[in-house]
């Protein structure tokens, strides 16, 4: 496969790294593909939900991330990001509580019930 390894940190851990076909960042209104032999950049991104994608596109995981940064090279994306939480392993209930005292809980959230 000829892609790009990636890694996810949060500033106390690493949250998931591996190899990917592409990694999709949140960037706005256009989000950004991250594939192999991109041009080295620092990219900043927003709050949203970052796409893990296999070999034919298709997405192989899902983490909701607050605004960060990642660091791109030629076949290498490391997101750093506050916060960084895997879409399977949250508990949708406790969001909704969560989302009335905190934004990100709030866009996590909206982004459920529009998926």
């Amino acid at each position: 496969m000829a892609g790009v390894s990636y890694k996810l940190v949060q500033p106390e851990k690493v949250i998931k790294q591996g190899a990917a076909w592409g990694v999709v960042l949140p960037t706005g209104e256009i989000n950004l593909t991250v594939i192999a032999g991109q041009s080295p950049s620092i990219v900043k991104f927003d709050d949203g939900l970052l796409k893990i994608l296999d070999e034919e596109g298709h997405v192989s995981g899902l983490y909701f991330v607050k605004a960060g940064v990642a660091v791109i090279a030629s076949d290498q994306c490391d997101v750093t990001s506050e916060k960084i939480w895997n879409k399977d392993k949250l508990n949708f209930e406790e969001m909704q509580e969560k989302a009335e005292k905190d934004a990100f809980c709030s866009m996590i959230v909206d982004k459920w019930f529009g998926e």
